[in-house]
């Protein structure tokens, strides 16, 4: 990074996600799901893929960021479970803090760049991360 982007904070430069990876083809199987939550978010985008989805984290992640998830063809998101669950305000926060915990363990992690819809997005395909961000959302169902 030159001087100027350390000067203006300029978002870090990822290797492009290769097309015959494990993770781009894990992406192309939920592809139509992620161009339609991409086109729906204004805010940047990191895909954690899995088995059978992905986890997104939208936003500024570990500062400010929401999740969302693509689980089963379903587009879910964190607001529409605790809405779904009754969670309080205090137990909406208890899970973003542990959310933010696993993002930050994970910063050390590999992560590429992709398009989706013409929107640039960072891949992070970790299943450390993925095991654990499994692990905070069970708790919510």
């Amino acid at each position: 990074m030159g001087l100027f982007g350390k000067m203006f904070g300029s978002e870090p430069q990822y290797p492009d996600l290769s097309g015959d990876s494990d993770a781009a083809e894990k992406l192309a199987a939920i592809r139509s799901k992620l161009e339609k939550l991409a086109a729906n978010v204004h805010d940047k985008m990191e895909v954690v893929p899995t088995d059978d989805g992905a986890y997104v984290f939208i936003g500024k992640p570990p500062k400010k960021f929401g999740i969302a998830w693509i689980e089963g063809g379903e587009v879910k998101s964190f607001k529409t479970m605790m809405e779904e669950h009754g969670m309080t305000n205090d137990q909406a926060i208890k899970f973003s803090n542990e959310l933010r915990e696993v993002y930050e363990r994970h910063l050390g992690d590999k992560r590429f760049h992709a398009k989706i819809a013409e929107k640039d997005i960072v891949v992070t395909p970790s299943q450390p991360l993925e095991n654990e961000v499994r692990e905070v959302l069970s708790h919510l169902h």
